[in-house]
């Protein structure tokens, strides 16, 4: 198994085939709290750093990974 590190310094536990080891083609620093609202949202904090793996064209999706 490998471990990760999240932004917070806690430890993860990750799956070899994990998308977490996708280098990040950027990166945001969260400055508003957002509140998943649905089962394939994610909920961040003020001071998460976010990484985005994919960004597909805005024709395609409005979505990133």
């Amino acid at each position: 198994s490998l471990f990760q590190i999240d932004n917070k310094g806690n430890h993860l536990l990750v799956h070899e085939e994990s998308s977490i080891n996708v280098p990040a083609i950027a990166a945001a620093h969260v400055i508003k709290r957002y509140i998943a609202q649905a089962a394939d949202e994610l909920s961040f904090e003020v001071g998460d750093i976010v990484s985005v793996i994919d960004m597909p064209p805005k024709e395609l999706t409005s979505w990133w990974r």
